[in-house]
C-alpha cells in the first residue's frame, strides 16, 4: 500500500505523521458515576447527567466543567458534552481526566468511536469501561484537536438553530391548525356559517382486505410501501405488484388506536384493523378533513375496534369546499417549509457525521 507523504503506517491504520497512538485510558480515563436516587434529589443549577441524558438538577455537583460523559448502563454510546458543574449518575461513565487535550475534541473522539458496540448484556445493556480503556485512538496535537473541535462545533452550532427553527415552525403551524380548522380565524375572503356534521355524513370507508400484506419479508427489496396508521407508518416496501391501493389520495385509519395518514401515493396495508377513508362528496377537501381529525381528541377504552360503533358519529363542523381548499393550501405551505428544512438538517448531519471521519482520522488536514 502505498503512503502518501507526511503520513505513516501504525497498528492502527495509516495517521498523520505528527499523530500519536494512545489508549483511551491513557487518553481519557472514564469512572462509574455517582448514586444519587430521584427521591434525594434537590432541583438546583447543576444538571444530573443519566446514561440518556440530562433529565434532572440537583443541588449540588460532583464534577466541575467541562465534562464529557456516556451511558455505562441502560442507553449505551450517547455522549453528551457538559458545559456546567455538573453530577454524572451511576448510569453513566465519565473523564476524570483530559491530560491536556481538548475537552470538546474528546467528545467528539468518543462519539465517532460507536461506544454502543462495547455493550454487553441482552436484558439491559452495560458498557464496561475496562473494555473501553483499551480501545486505540489517534491522537493529534493539541492545536489541531482544538480546530477540529472547532470546525464540529460550529456545524453542531447550524444544526442546533436549524432544530430551534424547525421546533419554532411546527408550533406555528399546531397554532394555526387550532384557530384555522375550528373557525376561531378566518382565512381574507370568507365569512360564510360553518356547518355541523358528522365524520360518517363526511367519509365513506373500505375494508383493506385485498391490500393486506401478508407475507412477513420485508426487508426493503420492493418498492411499494406497507403502511401503518400508527407512529412508525412505513414498515417497508413490498415487491408484489398486485393488490396495491391507487385510488387516491386516501386517509388510512387504525380502527384499534384511532391514527390517521394522510396517503398521496400508491400503497399495501399491514394490518386488517386499517380502514380506508375516502370523501364522500368530490368538492370537500381531504387534507383539510384529516387535519380536522388531529384535533379531535377521542378517548380509547379497552381493545376494541372504534370507526362503526363510535367514531363515525363525531361531529365536526365544516366550511365551504372553497374555504377548505383555502385552508388546506396555507397549511400544505406551512408542510413544505417543514420538510424543506427537515432535509436541508438532515443533510448537515451527514455533513457533520462525514467531517467527523475524515478529521479524526487525520485524513483530512486542517491547516
Amino acid at each position: 500500500m502505498e503512503i502518501k507523504p507526511g503520513y505513516k503506517m501504525t497498528e492502527i491504520g495509516i495517521i498523520p505523521d505528527d499523530w500519536e497512538i494512545s489508549s483511551i485510558k491513557n487518553l481519557c480515563p472514564l469512572q462509574r458515576g455517582f448514586d444519587l436516587p430521584r427521591k434525594q434529589a434537590i432541583e438546583g443549577a447543576f444538571p444530573v447527567i443519566y446514561s440518556n441524558g440530562t433529565l434532572n438538577s440537583h443541588n449540588t455537583f460532583q464534577v466541575k466543567s467541562p465534562g464529557v460523559v456516556t451511558g455505562r448502563s441502560g442507553t449505551i454510546g450517547k455522549v453528551v458534552y457538559v458545559e456546567d458543574n455538573f453530577w454524572p449518575h451511576n448510569t453513566t461513565l465519565w473523564v476524570t481526566n483530559f491530560h491536556g487535550n481538548n475537552p470538546k475534541y474528546i467528545y467528539y473522539l468518543l462519539t465517532s468511536i460507536g461506544l454502543h458496540r462495547w455493550g454487553t448484556g441482552s436484558g439491559v445493556p452495560t458498557l464496561n469501561r475496562n473494555d473501553v480503556h483499551e480501545i486505540l485512538v489517534a491522537k493529534p496535537t493539541t492545536n489541531e484537536q482544538k480546530r477540529i473541535a472547532n470546525t464540529l462545533s460550529d456545524i453542531d452550532s447550524l444544526i442546533t438553530s436549524l432544530e430551534k427553527l424547525i421546533g419554532k415552525k411546527k408550533l406555528i403551524k399546531q397554532g394555526a391548525m387550532q384557530e384555522l380548522l375550528t373557525g376561531k380565524k378566518r382565512l381574507p375572503g370568507f365569512s360564510g356559517k360553518w356547518e355541523t356534521k358528522t365524520i360518517d355524513d363526511i367519509f365513506s370507508y373500505e375494508r383493506p382486505d385485498k391490500y393486506i400484506h401478508w407475507d412477513t419479508d420485508l426487508e426493503n427489496i420492493g418498492s411499494v410501501p406497507v403502511l401503518t396508521a400508527n407512529k412508525s407508518f412505513i414498515l417497508g416496501y413490498a415487491k408484489c405488484a398486485d393488490g396495491i391501493c391507487s385510488n387516491l389520495p386516501a386517509i388510512i385509519f387504525d380502527d384499534f388506536t384511532t391514527d390517521s395518514k394522510f396517503v398521496s401515493f400508491p400503497f399495501k396495508v399491514k394490518s386488517s384493523a386499517i380502514k380506508i377513508l375516502r370523501t364522500k362528496h368530490r368538492a370537500d377537501d381531504l387534507r383539510f378533513i384529516h387535519g380536522l381529525m388531529k384535533l379531535i381528541k377521542f378517548s380509547l377504552g379497552g381493545h376494541k375496534r372504534y370507526y362503526l360503533s363510535e367514531y363515525r358519529h363525531l361531529e365536526v363542523i365544516m366550511p365551504s369546499s372553497e374555504e377548505q381548499k383555502a385552508i388546506s393550501d396555507v397549511l400544505e405551505s406551512m408542510d413544505s417549509e417543514i420538510k424543506a428544512l427537515t432535509q436541508q438538517l438532515s443533510k448537515y448531519r451527514l455533513i457533520k457525521e462525514g467531517m467527523m471521519q475524515e478529521l479524526l482520522t487525520g485524513r483530512i488536514r486542517l491547516i
